[in-house]
Parts: C-alpha cells; structure tokens; sequence
C-alpha cells in the first residue's frame, strides 16, 4: 500500500497537467503519471519476494499500473492473512473500505481496449487480418503512381508516409491523387502520414569540391563498341527536391529542359576539350534519357548546343551537381576544427609520416545548434561513423576543437552535407522549421496525421498545436518521432503535452536514436519507449529498416527477420522504399500474423504448438 500511496503523491503533483488533458484521454495520462511513480522504485527484490509467493510480480503492469498494484498487495495480504498475520488482516480490511468507495477502476481489459481504439483513431480501420498495421514510405512521386500504390495496397499496406524532406507540393500532390485512385480500384482504407523534416544540423561546403560527370559506352574484350551508353539528364528543380539521387547528376535549368525534344543532338566539348554528342532519346517530365557512343567527362558545367534535324536551335547550360566531391580526411586521435562560421571546411595538412601539421576543418550549416556545446561534449558526424569530444570552446569565434576518439574505418572522408548529433548538447532550435511550416498548410488539407521530427521538448508539441490551430486541424493526428537523446529523455513529458490534443502516436526512429544513444543501448532505450506509451495507450510505430535488405535486394537477412518478429511489441511497423516492398510487406504481414498469436507486449500467449509430441507416431 506505500507503493499504492507513492502513486498517489504524483498524481497530485501532476494534477495541473492531467486537467488539461481531455476527459476522455484522462484516465490514460493519470495511467502515464502512476507508471512514472511505479518505476523510480527499484522493484527487482520485491518482484522476487512476490514471485516466490506466486503472485503478480507486476512485470506486466504498464496498462494498468494502480490496478496491477491493488491486486498484488491484495494477494500478499490474503496470503499471509491465512498464515494468521493480523497486520495483514487490517490491511485487508483497509484496503477493502478503499475500494468500496473507488469510482470505476481501470483493468488491463479496458486498458487494452482503450489503446486499441487511440491506434485505430490514429492509424485508421484496423487491418483486415492482424491487428498491426504496416506503413509503407513512398518513393518519389513518379514511383509512388497508382500501380505502385495498388500493388503495395494489396500486398496488406495501411499507412502511407510521405517524407516532406523530399519534392515538393506539386510532387506530394500527384502521390495524394494516386493514393485515391489506389484506394478506388482496391477497396481497401489507408491513411496518409506526412512527415516534417524538422532542423537538419549537417556539415557545411569542403573547399577544393570538382563535381564531375562521366560515362562510357559498353565494350568487347578487344575494346569494340557493342552497345551505347545511357545517360540521364534531370530538370534542376526535380533534381534538387529529390534527395534520394545519389553520385553526380546532369541538370538543365527549367527553360533549357524545355527546349529539349526526343530527336534532338546535344553537342559539346568535354573537359579533355573532346567533341561529343548526346542523342536525346525520350523527353520524360522529369528527364531526359540519352545515349552516346563514346566516353566523355564533364566538370562542374559545359555549353551545350541543341541540334534538331541538323539545324542549330538552342545554346544550353548543362550543369554536374552531387558527386562525391571535397572531403575533410579524419582519423581516430586527429584534432578537428567544428566552426559555426560562414565558411568552408579545408582538409588537413599531414606530414610524410600521416601526423597532421595544420587541423581540418568542417563548418555547420545550424551555427545556433553549436550555441550550448561546451567541452566534454560529444559530437557524432555522418550517422556516427565518426565521433569526437570537444577540447576547447572559443565561443566568441564560434570554433570548438574536437579530438576524434572513434571512427568507422582508419580512415573516414567526411563531406558537405553530413549529418552532425549533439546528444548531450541543449538547444533551443525549434523543431519546426520555416520549411516545416509552409509544408504544413499542404499537410493539413491532405494528410490524416503529421510527423513532428526531432521534437526534444513540449514546447515543440504545443507550437505544432498552435499551427494546426491557424490552419483549422485540431483534429490532425500528430505522431511523435523519438530520435534524440533529449526527446527520449524527456517523452513522459512529451505524452502529457501530446494528449492534451489527440489522436496521437510515437515512432521509435531507431537509425537516429542509435546514433545519439549509441547502438549498445538502442534496444534497451526502444524497450523503454514501449513501455512508457502502452503506460498512456498511445500507439508506438516501429521504425527504421525493418526487412530493409528484402526490400532493397529481394532477400532478407536472418537477422532482420528476428527484427521483423520483434516489432509485434508495437502497434505499427514501418518499411522504407526499395524495389522489393511489396514483397517486403507480404512478408511482413505473413510473420506478424504468426507472432500475434505467440505474443501481446510482454505477454507470451500459450497456443497450441504444431510440433510433434512424445507419443509414438
């Protein structure tokens, strides 16, 4: 009963915060607040002592904490009052005055029901043939067609994620008007997820980049040319919104793209000062698909001249960007130089020997994000590969020294447009950006939910409800991506503010929080993350290359497979694009069916197991 009377206490502690939570979502938070409580404890003695005396050890407790709490106090008390404890009989007969005059109490049964309705009011109808739902992240908007949409429908998608990070409004429209027709021609419900890009922290430009593109036709083992050589050229603005495109791209700007027909030649002088030719073959709405039948190169761009049926008709620009270009060489016990300056990163300066005679530099393109790093702290860069720890801060100079004390390889090339983590860094960034809100005003006319990514704080939750209030979407289910250190940190916090505004869900963004938390804690941190939103009955989504070789290879590793079993402790899963993701999610679909039946939560659930007995056969 103390531990009861501690649950208690913080209730109300937190009596303010649990008022502005609605009526119908109360008993939820109240349930958020005891689970808190419960686990300041240290309760591994007293789990034994109850196990020894078969009862509830209360390892199941999250759904229905005070309940959970009440029956094993219960139990204890009957079980020594039988031994003639008459201390226990009192508590016996405290403890049923109490209840007599307790309202409704919150059982797992209803707890249970209660998180399957916050999920099917967050996610949609539930799914036909299971109760965990698949989310599904879209390609580009010329992949994400009605074709593709039905063949993921059908393969047992629910949720579609659209990345705001990638395309634009134009782009994101064609996937919405596609996801209709899909749902017309298959019958079937899916919601539309769409999820903010949040502050990106990434490196800034590396001095001395050459972006150059090159190509070659296909030769015989005498060096005769036996077939052309596609090449691609991108409209410059699709190109620049599609973030998935990897190595160097040829781009026209929007009125030389247009001048380009199927037939034409494209004629220049390459950068050995070569002539060459590029015969347009097909003039798609975002490329145009060439051949040419000798190698070429070009660095950073080339005036091209634009031939139709062997008359000159226009003079273009053709331009190389991405590429791998200038790299910042780092090495485990290298000093590196992190600036906040508009400036851009230089390599270091070794000697014969490899030992550096003048620093790298790297800058940050979200110089505010450097404002609270002080020595000690730990910087990550390029999803971990490479880890530092600060020496010295010159705050006046916005310029910190970071010794590399981990790295992926002896040696790591870090470029422009890396990422950089500061998992023990505070800030005050704003977890929606000005890019955040304008695509917030197509989230909110289209999508059924919205992503807030690298939330770390409530006040990021209450600005998200500010704006859905402007654009007159209350109603917007929002889900919270934990992919910080401080998000996890402060996430009973984040589910307060979060269900004051519901529907609401989590994604445990396990790449991310890897990176910030350090991949020996990731399972124990997404643990705890489950916990604590079944505690609420908010449902969790389960997040970051799930079967994510299957899709992109079309055959699973063993371990991803255990993963994808895994995941069955969450209300959704989700997979990323890929080639194979319709077979990815038939997969998927077909193993949580078989785990649903094995488990729910922490609960191993006793079916009959199809495996030969002792009798003789």
């Amino acid at each position: 009963m103390r531990l009861e009377g501690c649950l208690v206490d913080l209730e109300r502690e937190m009596q303010a915060f649990l008022d502005r939570v609605p009526e119908e979502w109360r008993e939820s938070a109240k349930n958020l607040v005891h689970y808190v409580a419960l686990r300041k404890h240290d309760l591994r003695e007293l789990q034994i002592e109850l196990t020894q005396l078969g009862l509830s050890s209360l390892g199941r407790a999250e759904a229905s904490v005070r309940e959970s709490v009440r029956q094993a106090s219960r139990r204890t008390h009957e079980a020594l009052a039988l031994r003639g404890d008459k201390a226990a009989q009192q508590a016996l007969a405290l403890q049923d005055a109490i209840e007599a005059s307790a309202g409704e109490r919150l059982t797992w049964a209803t707890a249970k029901e209660r998180l399957r309705r916050h999920t099917r009011e967050a996610l949609g109808p539930r799914p036909v043939d299971r109760e965990i739902y698949i989310m599904v992240t879209a390609p580009s908007a010329r992949e994400a067609n009605r074709d593709w949409l039905v063949k993921l429908l059908r393969a047992g998608m629910n949720v579609l994620r659209v990345n705001c990070a990638h395309e634009g409004p134009a782009e994101w429209q064609r996937v919405v008007d596609a996801l209709v027709e899909a749902r017309r021609v298959t019958g079937r419900e899916c919601r539309l997820l769409m999820d903010l890009a949040g502050p990106k922290i990434r490196t800034g430009t590396v001095a001395g980049a050459r972006h150059i593109a090159t190509w070659k036709p296909s030769r015989d083992d005498v060096g005769r040319i036996v077939a052309p050589v596609r090449v691609v050229v991108r409209r410059a603005q699709a190109n620049a919104l599609d973030a998935t495109l990897v190595g160097a791209t040829l781009v026209l700007d929007e009125a030389s793209f247009a001048t380009v027909r199927a037939g034409d030649e494209l004629r220049f002088l390459d950068a050995r000062k070569k002539k060459r030719t590029l015969e347009v073959r097909d003039v798609r709405e975002d490329e145009i698909v060439c051949h040419a039948m000798t190698r070429a190169y070009v660095l950073g761009q080339v005036k091209v001249r634009v031939f139709r049926t062997g008359e000159r008709v226009a003079d273009v620009l053709l331009e190389v960007r991405g590429g791998e270009g200038a790299s910042v060489d780092v090495r485990c016990g290298d000093r590196l130089e992190l600036t906040g300056r508009d400036r851009p990163g230089r390599a270091p300066t070794r000697n014969v020997a490899g030992h550096i005679v003048k620093r790298g530099v790297i800058s940050c393109t979200l110089p505010e994000a450097l404002a609270q790093l002080e020595v000690g702290h730990r910087v990550l860069f390029d999803d971990g590969r490479i880890e530092g720890v600060v020496e010295a801060a010159n705050k006046k100079r916005r310029t910190y020294t970071l010794r590399i004390v981990r790295t992926q390889t002896e040696l790591v090339k870090l470029r422009a447009e890396k990422g950089i983590n500061l998992p023990e860094t505070p800030t005050t960034i704003p977890a929606l950006t000005q890019a955040d809100l304008e695509a917030l005003g197509f989230v909110a006319k289209h999508a059924d939910a919205v992503s807030l990514s690298f939330v770390r704080r409530p006040e990021d939750v209450s600005f998200l409800h500010r704006e859905l209030d402007k654009l007159g979407r209350a109603d917007l289910g929002v889900v919270l991506k934990i992919e910080t250190r401080a998000g996890f940190d402060n996430l009973p916090r984040l589910l307060l503010e979060g269900l004051r505004r519901p529907p609401l869900a989590v994604m445990i963004a396990r790449g991310d929080l890897a990176v910030e938390v350090g991949f020996e804690r990731l399972a124990e941190l997404q643990e705890e993350i489950l916990w604590l939103c079944e505690a609420c009955h908010v449902p969790a989504i389960w997040a970051t290359q799930v079967l994510d070789t299957l899709a992109r290879s079309g055959v699973p590793s063993r371990a991803e497979v255990t993963d994808a079993a895994a995941s069955v402790a969450a209300e959704c899963v989700m997979l990323n694009k890929g080639p194979y993701v319709d077979e990815a999610v038939r997969v998927l679909s077909d193993i949580l069916r078989r785990m649903e039946t094995h488990h729910y939560k922490k609960r191993s659930l006793f079916r009959k197991l199809k495996v030969s007995t002792f009798d003789e056969a």
